[in-house]
């Protein structure tokens, strides 16, 4: 990319890397080329010509010089160094930029330097689409054998009509969704939505959407919650990441009731780089309203980055009594109503485990476990012999014992 010979500058030197604009101030790792006043990391000589990120829909190339360079890199939200380079997209009409280093994270990047290779053609609607309508009034989703029709849910449940949404296992508690008439299927309208096959800004490969698990279950590797839901899995074979719904449901930016900027999405989570406002990847995917037995109106998560600054009054759980911690470094998220004053803990509100669901069978070290919902009886661990006191409860199907978490069935011989 240069037509001169570079050479190895063996001393510390303050010039920016024309290629990322940084300064290595404390290591010896430029090469330069002096009449034309041009520096490079020995890093940046290898830098790819041309990209493709799943957090894009183009392709994007390297330059030595980003036009504009007062607009902010939409990973990181910083401006670009005058007259250093970055990636910007192939597409003219797009102003799409990354910072080198942005662009080549390890867990931003594929390793492909894809020039001179053909673009991947999109793949047709008949192999990416889950859902189909099929007169105007029905649906036809790829997972299930029934037609679904779009309910809403209105009113007081009676006991027995709860549902739940197949795909994320959260409770279908709000809003309009997708049900099957013959049994008790049903999907979110956004779960529905979801495609076969996807790029997430999550991950940096492809993704495809299963929905039959061997196991009965998984760990998603963002939120590192089990569920037994939708799950999808990278298209490479070698790499083991998997997502639940509710992750791959989240779009960038990200729009949330938590907090008034819109929030970038990362591999580390989601922030606002308006403010220092963050959420890692098990609370950016928490449900924004849930039901309450304690109150008759929808709980709204209150994050503890909003709720830390208030005076509070001694407020306590509703569920389990114990008082909820206001003060740093014992901050809690919780689920509120403060037209009542009514507070709970996250966990109590949603459970240990709010992607499992009641009636449903698992496979895990050596036993065939059925989850259920736990009884005012509260069993005794068979692992750590306390007592069960989370929602779920884990059944060993062959024996009468008990377990309160996947961990203590893990580590139960």
């Amino acid at each position: 990319t240069h037509e001169h010979t570079l050479t190895f500058i063996r001393k510390m030197n303050s010039f920016n890397c024309d290629a990322c604009g940084l300064v290595d101030k404390y290591e010896i790792n430029m090469y330069g080329c002096l009449p034309c006043n041009f520096f490079i990391h020995r890093n940046c000589i290898y830098l790819p010509k041309v990209i493709k990120l799943t957090r894009h829909s183009h392709r994007l190339f390297h330059t030595y010089k980003v036009p504009d360079c007062n607009t902010k890199c939409r990973r990181c939200e910083n401006t670009f160094v005058p007259g250093c380079g970055g990636y910007i997209c192939i597409d003219k009409t797009c102003d799409y930029k990354l910072h080198s280093y942005c662009a080549t994270d390890k867990n931003t990047w594929d390793g492909r330097d894809v020039e001179g290779e053909p673009e991947e053609t999109s793949n047709s609607d008949q192999d990416v689409t889950s859902l189909k309508e099929v007169d105007g009034k029905t649906f036809r989703h790829f997972s299930h054998q029934h037609d679904l029709m779009r309910l809403c849910v209105n009113g007081e449940k009676e006991e027995g009509e709860e549902r739940v949404c197949q795909a994320c296992i959260l409770p279908v508690d709000f809003d309009c969704f997708l049900g099957c008439k013959e049994c008790d299927f049903a999907l979110h309208d956004t779960c529905a939505s979801l495609p076969r096959k996807m790029e997430h800004t999550f991950h940096r490969h492809p993704i495809t959407l299963e929905v039959d698990i061997e196991e009965g279950f998984f760990r998603c590797s963002k939120c590192e919650r089990e569920s037994c839901g939708f799950m999808y899995r990278c298209c490479q074979e070698e790499c083991d990441f998997k997502m639940d719904a509710k992750c791959a449901s989240l779009s960038d930016p990200l729009y949330s009731r938590t907090h008034e900027h819109p929030l970038s999405l990362a591999d580390y989570g989601a922030s606002c780089y308006k403010c220092s406002f963050y959420l890692g990847p098990n609370r950016v995917s928490l449900p924004v309203l849930v039901k309450c037995n304690y109150d008759t109106h929808p709980l709204t998560i209150c994050l503890f980055e909003s709720i830390k600054s208030w005076v509070w009054p001694p407020f306590h759980c509703e569920i389990c009594e114990i008082r909820i911690k206001p003060k740093y470094p014992d901050y809690e998220d919780i689920y509120g109503c403060f037209d009542c004053n009514t507070v709970v803990h996250v966990e109590c509100a949603i459970g240990k485990y709010p992607f499992l669901k009641p009636g449903h069978t698992i496979k895990l070290n050596g036993f065939e476990i059925e989850i259920a919902s736990n009884s005012l009886s509260r069993p005794i661990c068979h692992a750590c012999h306390s007592t069960c006191q989370d929602k779920l409860v884990f059944k060993n199907k062959s024996s009468a014992i008990s377990f309160c978490s996947i961990n203590c069935i893990t580590t139960s011989s």
